[in-house]
């Protein structure tokens, strides 16, 4: 059967519980509690619980650049170095084919754009002479593929615009 817990305690939470909540890893949740010095505001079985006011702002507040309690804004070494260790990851995915530079992608999928353009193109013949489709239904075949065209170019251009807003 379950507890009966004083009104006071309601929302005092233990580590398990807030991180089943807030669909967290409980290592997270108590490694956050901790560096943030969140004191508990009671205990229940033994068990530290944590006011879930106190809980809520730390689970989300934005991360500062910090390390150890200082801000690594304050050392411009420290920041040239990460840029530095990006940059050498970015090269090293590049290297090893995990990260291709974006006119190389533009270009195959521009290849793979015009094969599938060929093949609708000649869609309506190949129908036309191996399946012995009639007139119409050739018409409505061709019909589909300019529908189909149309939509795949207005993606493009639609993907294109917010690449520029971007």
């Amino acid at each position: 059967m379950g507890d009966v817990v004083d009104s006071k305690d309601a929302y005092n939470w233990s580590v398990s519980k807030i991180a089943q909540a807030f669909g967290m890893d409980r290592r997270t949740v108590a490694k956050r509690l901790q560096e943030s010095g969140v004191v508990p505001a009671g205990s229940r079985r033994g068990n530290a619980t944590y006011a879930l006011a106190d809980v809520g702002p730390v689970l989300y507040q934005e991360k500062q650049a910090t390390a150890g309690g200082l801000d690594l804004d304050q050392f411009p070494d420290a920041r040239k170095a990460w840029y530095q260790s990006e940059n050498e990851r970015l090269k090293f995915e590049k290297e090893i084919k995990q990260l291709i530079p974006a006119h190389e992608f533009a270009r195959e999928l521009s290849s793979l754009a015009k094969s599938v353009a060929a093949g609708l193109d000649s869609l309506p013949d190949a129908l036309e002479r191996d399946a012995g489709l009639d007139p119409d239904a050739i018409e409505r075949v061709q019909d589909v593929i300019d529908a189909l065209r149309e939509q795949m170019y207005q993606a493009v251009v639609a993907d294109k615009e917010d690449g520029e807003d971007g």
